[in-house]
């Protein structure tokens, strides 16, 4: 991990972005099908879920969303490992903080998926106070 305190989370979902996917994916809601379990935990056929919003706040950080055909090469997630949770520090690769199972483990509670979130972020943020501890001064 690098030694610079993270200050984003990026959900990645895995469905595409544009106006068509959207319109299917409204479809699949209101049908009562999913095919993102990160999309099921954070949107409802009408938007967002008042759930998530409060969740975003509470987390206190940066939080930016992108689609699978949104994703960067360079930074090597392959396509079965999504939905995840990506954990940035400034413009440094970000690295995955929550995966695909814990996500699918969450069971579309916005509640698990947050669970998930805190403990992930304070296992890394040990690291990384580890790490500062073992620098020479």
């Amino acid at each position: 991990m690098n030694r610079k305190r993270p200050d984003s989370l990026i959900l990645v979902y895995d469905g595409d972005s544009g106006l068509r996917a959207m319109l299917l994916d409204v479809l699949k809601k209101a049908a009562g099908r999913e095919d993102c379990p990160l999309c099921e935990i954070t949107y409802t056929p009408l938007g967002k879920r008042r759930e998530w919003k409060a969740c975003e706040a509470r987390l206190g950080l940066a939080i930016r969303e992108l689609h699978r055909d949104q994703l960067p090469r360079d930074w090597k997630i392959p396509r079965d490992e999504l939905p995840c949770v990506l954990l940035r520090a400034g413009m440094d690769k970000p690295v995955v903080l929550v995966d695909r199972a814990a996500i699918v483990a969450c069971r579309a509670s916005v509640q698990a998926l947050e669970r998930r979130i805190r403990e992930a972020l304070a296992q890394a943020h040990g690291a990384v106070t580890a790490e500062r501890s073992e620098l020479p001064s």
